[in-house]
């Protein structure tokens, strides 16, 4: 392989201004490199590492996880296309600062409004409880938390006055490993994920007698697709949402079906059904801790990929009541009655969770009334002999999907955040 040494670079800053860099490449080739296709020549890699907006912003922020799918509806069914490789983050941040720093603050609003800058994802820092030191090449931190990138920046943050941006060149899980010495010395720094976005509504200010608050909506550029697994139970190749969501404000439920309403003011009103199916909407909140579990949240909603891709939703109600005990190799179960009619139940299916924590998902392939119970058949065989007092919960399972192409997040404490993930039922 040859080698490449640079041998002049030019960067041209402007206020208002994309930095523009130009670069010559002194390709030095030793003669038995100079074979018929043997010479590759590749664009360098450059890595701009933006000014970055440097005042820790109060809380609540808002986070925004946004996707684009295309819905092809039909009676029957839809299909759903996802339109982005992947999906784009925006931050809403707000400070309050001193007269001293809202000068430093409207300053860089003023050169900056319209320019990528360089944003840091506080929710996602680690505050140290050592010292940085300017020859530090590298900094031991959990990465496995957050959204740390090779070739991506990094801010060792100590105040809005002093900071320092360096780029990653490598990553353990224990470690960052920057391509040079910080250059400066930090007590007990904050080390942040540094990412490059747009202000894309400009700097808002609001001042009044004491304060000065400066707020601004990033749009992230630098989006990728996070991949990793959320580590859910898996049901017909689908996840099972395993917790609870928890209740921090009114769920507000919906079943609608969509129809056409015929009136000509006059006359009989006529109802034309658009769909073969009722459309169950509801909205999801989840309190996630700071770090893994938040973490965890944020890949598990990459991997839905928008309106794409569907997951099964328990009710985490008690729907059915067992009425006797599951023989091991049977295929039925006696519930108490819930419907008159018995024919719908088939095609739901259920979660049976038990006391020491074991859980099984069948399809209810059709019922048959016994005086006061129902006699469920089920797929297949639990495989194990279930009492009544065995079972923790008995519940119905809906098929659904993000109703929405955007999820927001809302970290509104220093140590947890609530995630709204607004979904509907939907038939494939």
């Amino acid at each position: 392989m040859a080698t490449v040494n640079v041998t002049s670079a030019d960067l041209t800053l402007a206020a208002h201004i994309v930095p523009a860099v130009k670069t010559a490449l002194d390709y030095l080739l030793h003669p038995a490199d100079l074979v018929m296709d043997e010479i590759e020549f590749t664009d360098p890699n450059y890595v701009i590492l933006r000014e970055p907006w440097p005042f820790r912003p109060l809380l609540p922020v808002t986070e925004t996880i946004e996707t684009l799918t295309d819905i092809l509806s039909a009676r029957t069914g839809e299909q759903r296309i996802a339109l982005r490789k992947a999906p784009r983050q925006f931050f809403s941040y707000a400070v309050r600062t001193t007269p001293a720093r809202f000068s430093r603050a409207k300053d860089y609003a003023r050169r900056r409004a319209g320019t990528p800058v360089g944003v840091p994802v506080w929710i996602e820092g680690i505050s140290l409880a050592g010292d940085v030191g300017a020859a530090d090449t590298t900094i031991a931190i959990d990465t496995t938390r957050g959204d740390w990138r090779v070739d991506g920046g990094v801010l060792i943050w100590e105040s809005p006055e002093r900071y320092a941006r360096c780029r990653i060149s490598a990553i353990a899980d224990d470690m960052l490993t920057l391509l040079g010495p910080v250059g400066g010395d930090f007590i007990r720094p904050t080390i942040l994920p540094l990412r490059s976005a747009l202000p894309y509504e400009g700097f808002q200010v609001l001042r009044d007698t004491t304060y000065q608050d400066i707020s601004a909506k990033f749009q992230v550029i630098d989006n990728i697709w996070l991949d990793e697994d959320a580590g859910y139970d898996q049901y017909e190749d689908l996840d099972v949402i395993s917790e609870t969501p928890k209740l921090v404000s009114d769920i507000a439920e919906s079943i609608v079906r969509a129809a056409e309403y015929v009136d000509n003011g006059f006359g009989p009103i006529v109802v034309e059904t658009v769909r073969d199916y009722v459309d169950f909407g509801q909205t999801l909140s989840f309190h996630e801790w700071r770090g893994a579990a938040l973490w965890r949240r944020r890949c598990w909603i990459h991997s839905l990929n928008g309106k794409q891709k569907p997951f099964w939703l328990p009710s985490f109600n008690a729907d059915l009541s067992l009425q006797a005990t599951i023989g091991a190799a049977a295929t039925t179960i006696t519930v108490a009655s819930i419907s008159p009619d018995v024919d719908s139940y088939a095609g739901q299916h259920v979660m049976i969770l038990l006391t020491n924590g074991t859980k099984f998902y069948r399809e209810i392939l059709g019922a048959a009334p016994a005086g006061f119970n129902d006699v469920l058949t089920i797929s297949s065989a639990l495989g194990q002999s279930v009492a009544a007092a065995d079972v923790a919960l008995f519940c119905f399972m809906s098929k659904v999907r993000l109703s929405a192409d955007s999820v927001e997040i809302r970290h509104e404490f220093d140590d947890a955040s609530i995630v709204s993930i607004p979904v509907i039922e939907t038939p494939a």
